[in-house]
C-alpha cells in the first residue's frame, strides 16, 4: 500500500502545483514545472512499477478498488504525463531542428555555388593573364 499511496501523493502534489501555477499565472513556476515535469513522471513510473511488482494495492476509506484497475489507471496517468511533458515537447524540438537543418542546407548550397563562381573567375583570370 505504501508504494501506490506514494505514487498518488506525488501525482496529486504535482497536478495541484501545476494547476495553481496556471491559475495564478506564475510564469516562472509554470516553466519550471513544465521543464521538470518529466522527472516527476519518471519517479512516479518507478514507484508504480515497484507497486506492481510487490502487488501493493491501495484501499481508500475502507473501499477496495480492484488492483488491476488501480494499476491500469496509474499507468495511464504516467503515460499521459510522459506524453505531455516529454514526447510532445520533443516533437516540437525535432520540428524546429528540421527547419534549422533545412536552412543550413540552403546556406551550404549557396556557399557551394559562390565558391564555384569564384573558382571559375579565378581560373578564367589566370588564363587571361597567360594569354
Amino acid at each position: 500500500m505504501i508504494y501506490l499511496a506514494t505514487f498518488w501523493l506525488i501525482i496529486v502534489a504535482f497536478i495541484v502545483a501545476y494547476a495553481a501555477s496556471l491559475i495564478f499565472k506564475w510564469k516562472n513556476a509554470t516553466a519550471y514545472l513544465e521543464d521538470k515535469g518529466m522527472l516527476v513522471f519518471i519517479i512516479s513510473a518507478s514507484v508504480i512499477i515497484i507497486a506492481i511488482i510487490t502487488k501493493d494495492p491501495l484501499t481508500v476509506m475502507g473501499i477496495s478498488i480492484p488492483t488491476e484497475l488501480q494499476w491500469l489507471g496509474s499507468l495511464i496517468i504516467t503515460g499521459f504525463g510522459a506524453w505531455r511533458f516529454y514526447l510532445n515537447p520533443l516533437k516540437s524540438k525535432v520540428y524546429s531542428m528540421d527547419r534549422e537543418v533545412g536552412e543550413v542546407r540552403a546556406d551550404v548550397a549557396n556557399i557551394k555555388s559562390d565558391v564555384r563562381l569564384i573558382k571559375e573567375n579565378v581560373i578564367s583570370s589566370k588564363f587571361k593573364k597567360l594569354a
